[in-house]
């Protein structure tokens, strides 16, 4: 009997919870409030600014009635009600008693957490998380540093990210981001001198379509380039804005092969504009030194060793004519020559001829060719963010200044003149160009992300007006190096006759302290560009004869063009 109690004791007691339970499903009283709760791991507070930042997907927000309200750490009521949120557009509310302002956005967003100041060198411990709007969430530690060269100038930093297995970086972790490669290693650029935003974006994007690697089939894996991807960045709660999360160019990206029993690939950054990686000249290198004549040794790890490139440089530099044009081809990949000089030149990336590149081989024995970096100065904007107008120059090193004077039915201008007719009619067309960077920053502006850029650094242009500049600059540009690409020399590319400049002349050659130019007509302007094209000396040319003095150029090899009513005239010119 006590057993039967007890058990119908359980069974009311049983009874009793669930409807107590469900009690307030059926009881629940309308309230004034209607808030969106959002998920901590969605929304992102910059108390300083009284900005917040969500990525929670607004698909998640239907209601019947209009929304008062945002449910975060706390209840954070709308200074006015809304039917409905959108991305990009910026609601002011309350929280803790003070007005925010909050958005919506579809970028994935970064929190950085560290007790260290970041720096140059060495990496300082930070937590990272990164969320994407579907709800991934990525968790790590990972080592940080300011990167850059002279962008570290700037008040608002670019970083490199190593990922690490624990607080102490005592061993690499592998991660996968946004849909790119699995790696430990990553940049997040912060843009600060592109006026759209999109500079980098698009110009790897472009060359990715532009080129690929002659050795797919066997690794298929393998990139040309790099590929990159829009984040907003939090760092120990401040908004930073906006940047690119962004691949390196490394052995793995490019699946270049290990180093293992004398078989092995090379990689070298072209770190500043000089002898050796303007193709200028071959200086003696020393092994111990990771640096060597303007590059930087990247790989193989396991020894240094600038015994090949310093040997395909001093070819470059130094053989005849014949040796060159006969054997370059086993030395340097022509496709990808032919690639790089289009590119370099549409784009006019004055900042790339020798450094902000890569020179890479892909396993023993195999031709180098080039891979691009860091291309902020491009469409007719300079490293530091300033319009360069300039349309009507071709950018060269010593490498494409020898190759340029191979005339011949299959040389090296033939087969520019054939590829850039090619490429003309697919991917090298000014809506085409155009059309991704309306792609880009239409994304950005539509989730405010360009409007929160210029709240947290306050020099973001009229998007419109640089966009309009683009698109003159392309035309501009286009339509010169139809004339420049397709003509079978450097000196047709201009329609220059010999009749036409009959009695010009420029000497001595090599030249020291002077350089005489002589006019048929009196009348002109002489311009004198480095390897890298950046114009040294430009004059203009009155009488027959004129004087140029030298005095300031350092020892090397430019070019001169003689620029008169009739056309203009290009050459070389040694400086002793």
């Amino acid at each position: 009997m006590n057993k039967l109690t007890n058990f119908k004791k359980w069974i009311f007691l049983l009874n009793l919870f669930a409807l107590g339970s469900a009690a307030p499903a059926f009881s629940r009283q309308p309230t004034a409030e209607n808030l969106l709760s959002v998920a901590p791991k969605f929304y992102h507070i910059d108390a300083k600014r009284h900005l917040i930042v969500i990525n929670q997907p607004l698909g998640a927000a239907t209601s019947q009635q209009p929304i008062t309200g945002l449910l975060l750490d706390q209840s954070c009521p709308l200074a006015a009600a809304v039917p409905a949120l959108q991305q990009g557009h910026g609601y002011t509310l309350t929280r803790g008693g003070e007005r925010y302002t909050a958005y919506f956005t579809q970028l994935p967003i970064v929190e950085l957490h560290t007790r260290h100041s970041i720096v140059d060198t060495p990496s300082v411990y930070a937590d990272f998380a990164l969320t994407e709007t579907s709800g991934q969430a990525t968790t790590s530690a990972v080592g940080i540093e300011v990167r850059g060269g002279n962008s570290q100038s700037y008040e608002k930093k670019s970083y490199e990210l190593s990922f690490w297995a624990d607080t102490l970086g005592s061993a690499s972790r592998d991660v996968q981001l946004l849909s790119m490669r699995t790696d430990d290693g990553w940049n997040l650029l912060a843009m600060l001198n592109e006026r759209t935003r999109a500079n980098n974006m698009v110009s790897h994007d472009l060359w990715r379509e532009i080129h690929q690697p002659y050795y797919l089939a066997k690794e298929p894996d393998a990139k040309s380039g790099i590929r990159l991807a829009y984040v907003e960045v939090f760092l120990n709660g401040t908004y930073k804005g906006l940047y690119a999360l962004s691949e390196k160019v490394d052995r793995k990206q490019l699946k270049l092969k290990k180093y293992n029993n004398g078989i092995k690939g090379e990689l070298y950054k072209g770190v500043s504009a000089a002898a050796g990686s303007l193709f200028a000249s071959a200086p003696p290198f020393d092994n111990t030194n990771e640096l060597w004549a303007g590059f930087e040794y990247k790989h193989p790890n396991e020894l240094t060793d600038w015994t090949n490139l310093h040997g395909f440089v001093d070819f470059v530099a130094t053989s005849t004519d014949d040796a060159f044009n006969q054997g370059l081809a086993k030395r340097f990949r022509m496709d990808n020559a032919v690639d790089y000089y289009i590119f370099l030149n549409l784009l006019r990336i004055t900042d790339n001829t020798g450094k902000n590149l890569y020179v890479a081989r892909y396993t023993s024995g195999e031709p180098y060719f080039y891979v691009p970096w860091d291309l902020d100065g491009v469409f007719g904007y300079n490293w530091q963010g300033v319009r360069d107008s300039t349309t009507t120059d071709v950018l060269t090193n010593g490498l494409y200044q020898r190759l340029n004077q191979d005339c011949s039915p299959t040389g090296f201008r033939a087969t520019l003149a054939q590829r850039w007719t090619t490429l003309r009619a697919t991917v090298l067309t000014d809506s085409y160009i155009l059309g991704k960077y309306r792609f880009q920053t239409q994304y950005l502006l539509a989730n405010g992300a360009l409007e929160r850029e210029q709240l947290a650094w306050g020099n973001v242009p009229n998007n419109a007006g640089e966009q309009a500049y683009i698109g003159r600059w392309l035309r501009a540009r286009l339509a010169y190096l139809d004339k420049a690409f397709t003509q079978p020399s450097p000196s047709q590319a201009l329609a220059v006759t010999p009749a036409a400049l009959a009695g010009l002349a420029c000497y001595p050659n090599p030249a020291h302290d002077l350089l005489t130019v002589e006019l048929p007509d009196g009348t002109g302007e002489a311009s004198i560009r480095d390897l890298s094209g950046r114009v040294v000396l430009q004059a203009p040319l009155g009488g027959r004869r004129t004087q140029l003095p030298l005095a300031g150029l350092a020892p090397g090899l430019y070019s001169v063009s003689i620029r008169t009513e009739a056309g203009v005239h290009t050459q070389k010119l040694a400086i002793n």
